[in-house]
């Protein structure tokens, strides 16, 4: 089976340098072979505050040449907090997730490609002590005991931690270290191989404790190092993903016509002073 997975595509009217390379992505997923499109968040620009943007980025979407699965990210229906006594900048909004899931479908899934099992997950619940977070506990729990013996493929929107499971640091880019920890531990019974994660903005690709875990670049743009601290390479890009009973192959591809925008080009004047 061959993915394609795309993250951070920041779609909305008023930014044509995201637009356009949304369209260079959709033009090479229409030669590329592959069965299924994966995004793992930050569908709009900012749709939390504004929630037109959903209907301009499901237009966008309309005529991908694959089927195309979402998961939600923090500008797209709120943020969890990074740590306790820590608000989110743009807290979750029970409001947009009902609206997410009324129009791009479930926050949360599972997909068998034999033998594998991808499950993707709705990072922005994550301390948010909702409803909403304990049921997508008790669905992983289940999840998780169905897939007994299957290798796993995790994917969300937040990478799970920069170096280490057990770093306390409290940070938006990352899962808040309680519910990590709880995570992981759900986890620790399965065979899990590799985790996709968007959100930072820059591209990187290491084992860690044994699992192979691989930061998807945006779409859109790059944040440059005088706005954010550099981890990985700074570029724009997506994803493919085959998977096949002996394992799975990642290559990051920056496809023709994709340009290397960055959030410091006048184009995003307007998006720096929202952000």
């Amino acid at each position: 089976m061959r993915l394609l997975l795309v993250t951070d595509s920041h779609l909305a009217p008023g930014v044509p340098p995201c637009n356009a390379n949304w369209r260079a992505a959709k033009d090479f997923a229409r030669a590329a072979g592959a069965d299924l499109t994966l995004h793992l968040g930050d569908i709009t620009l900012d749709g939390t505050e504004d929630p037109a943007q959903h209907a301009w980025a499901l237009a966008a979407c309309a005529d991908w040449p694959t089927a195309l699965r979402f998961l939600p990210g923090n500008h797209d229906i709120g943020d969890n907090p990074p740590g306790p006594g820590m608000p989110a900048e743009q807290p979750l909004r029970l409001d947009q997730l009902a609206a997410y899931r009324r129009d791009y479908g479930s926050d949360y899934w599972a997909i068998d490609a034999a033998p594998w099992r991808l499950i993707g997950l709705n990072a922005q619940l994550f301390a948010s002590a909702t409803p909403a977070e304990a049921a997508q506990w008790d669905w992983l729990g289940a999840c998780l005991a169905e897939a007994r013996g299957r290798p796993i493929a995790l994917l969300l929107h937040k990478p799970l931690y920069r170096d280490d499971p057990g770093d306390g640091t409290a940070h938006i880019r990352y899962v808040p270290l309680a519910q990590r920890r709880q995570l992981l531990a759900l986890l620790a019974g399965s065979d899990l191989r590799l985790v996709l994660s968007g959100h930072a903005h820059q591209y990187l690709d290491r084992v860690l404790a044994g699992v192979r875990h691989v930061w998807l670049p945006s779409t859109a743009f790059i944040i440059p190092d005088a706005m954010q601290e550099r981890i990985g390479e700074k570029r724009t890009g997506l994803g493919v993903l085959d998977l096949s009973a002996d394992g799975f192959r990642f290559a990051l591809v920056s496809p023709a016509g994709m340009a290397q925008h960055a959030l410091s080009d006048p184009a995003f004047d307007a998006v720096r002073k929202r952000r």
